[in-house]
């Protein structure tokens, strides 16, 4: 999440940067009530070990409650703001595709 971006929603502190990660909240919801059929595609595509099938379901959180989640997306967005792996990965664009 770069600084950039959050500066388009007008600073972390504004009621788009809530509204946000209120939708991010909601497509986790969203995404969560279909989970099994997004499971089983990726398992019809694994070429690979299972783990990764149990990794990708635990990304789901099933166990975990609405305000579970909230918190949950209030730290992946606090850690995602102006994080080093992006900051890396947008230099690399850069350099190696002229990506601004």
């Amino acid at each position: 999440l770069t600084q950039e971006f959050v500066e388009v929603m007008d600073g972390e502190h504004s009621d788009m940067f809530q509204y946000f990660k209120i939708l991010i909240l909601r497509g986790l919801i969203a995404a969560r009530k279909h989970c099994d059929q997004i499971i089983h595609l990726v398992e019809l595509m694994r070429m690979g070990i299972s783990s990764a099938v149990s990794s990708f379901r635990a990304r789901f959180h099933a166990g975990k409650t609405e305000p579970q989640l909230q918190g949950l997306v209030d730290r992946l967005v606090r850690d995602a703001l102006n994080s080093l792996s992006t900051r890396l990965y947008d230099n690399y664009q850069y350099y190696t595709n002229g990506i601004l």
